[in-house]
């Protein structure tokens, strides 16, 4: 079943604004009682145009739980943030020359200037953090925090064991090590903590909302989405025209990532092929050459593997697609409709970007 392209385009850029004017609204404020260019930087990334996937997931949660867009929207803006200053820290690890259409900080700025900008990001959203003890209370506010705090745990661990893996030039891995790779590193901060953020936000008041059960459902829900998120923008890198993506095409190639579909190839690979392409993937970013990573991409896509991403795609957000039913709360006849509705077709959304 196709997914409602126009509800998710809608909400998407419904979120997407609202945050938008929420960090450009905390810049401006920080602008005039700091140092200007500072702030300047700081809203490079976030003014960018990307998806608005987190804060939409995060706010519609909690009209899914029965609040109301302002209770989850400093949490939703937070979440933005937090996902802008791990962009800025992440295109330095990875060397990545192309961010939403454009240079990377680092690329343009240097590493110190984008190392400080993503810093001064992060701490931004711990500050929006804060207003949730006047919007929310503090208990809910704690609870709020707590999940920001496991969310980045577990991120940077999902990134630690990635980075470990280049640096050790580990390459004999299945796609149960991709998969747990993942649900540390991409299913915590993309899905789980938004869903569960939001759910918090929107929860009706009270000392036994949200249960303990509400949110653990949403670990197994949010796990299978993510994965399935993370396996469709790895083909997508692969795939994608460039500037519809929005990103480096091959960059996971360039920066020797381990992609579900490059585990496949190289399990899948004769002797020669698989020599080959580790001789590619051992040097360094800026020795490897264009036309060897081109060979690789193309060798990968004849070899099934990108296929093996997709089916491996679409198998994940149908177990998520089984699991909402169970999980989430049924849409109701109202105003904030369309958002608890985007959360099954955002599950829709992701198996569509694989076909």
């Amino acid at each position: 079943m196709a997914h409602d392209e126009q509800l998710v385009a809608r909400v998407l850029a419904q979120a997407r604004a609202l945050v938008r004017d929420e960090i450009a609204t905390l810049v401006d404020r920080r602008r005039e009682t700091g140092y200007g260019p500072l702030y300047d930087l700081v809203a490079d990334y976030p003014l960018r145009e990307g998806k608005g996937l987190r804060p939409a997931i995060c706010l519609s949660a909690a009209l899914a739980a029965g609040g109301r867009v302002d209770q989850a929207l400093a949490s939703a803006t937070a979440l933005e943030l937090l996902h802008n200053g791990f962009l800025v820290h992440d295109d330095i690890e990875d060397a990545s020359t192309f961010r939403r259409g454009r240079a990377t900080l680092f690329a343009d700025r240097g590493v110190p200037v984008a190392i400080n900008v993503g810093d001064a990001t992060n701490i931004l959203s711990v500050g929006k953090l804060l207003e949730n003890v006047s919007g929310l209370g503090v208990r809910k506010a704690l609870l709020v925090l707590r999940e920001f705090e496991r969310m980045a745990r577990e991120s940077v661990e999902g990134q630690a064991i990635e980075l470990d893996w280049i640096a050790r030039g580990t390459f004999d891995l299945g796609d149960h090590d991709y998969v747990r790779m993942v649900y540390k590193k991409t299913c915590w901060y993309t899905v789980i903590a938004p869903l569960r953020i939001g759910t918090i936000c929107g929860a009706p008041p009270g000392t036994g909302r949200p249960t303990d059960d509400e949110l653990l459902g949403l670990v197994a829900l949010g796990f299978h989405a993510g994965v399935a998120f993370q396996i469709t923008d790895d083909v997508l890198n692969l795939v994608a025209d460039e500037g519809a993506y929005g990103k480096e095409t091959a960059g996971d190639l360039w920066e020797g990532k381990r992609t579900v579909m490059l585990l496949h190839f190289l399990r899948a690979a004769g002797p020669d092929d698989r020599r080959r392409a580790l001789a590619l993937l051992a040097l360094p970013r800026a020795d490897k050459a264009g036309d060897e990573v081109a060979w690789l991409a193309g060798a990968m896509d004849a070899a099934g593997s990108v296929d093996h991403g997709r089916v491996l795609a679409q198998r994940y957000s149908r177990r998520a697609l089984d699991l909402e039913s169970r999980v989430l709360h049924p849409s109701r006849a109202d105003e904030s409709a369309d958002y608890r509705h985007f959360l099954r077709e955002m599950l829709h959304y992701v198996i569509d970007r694989t076909l």
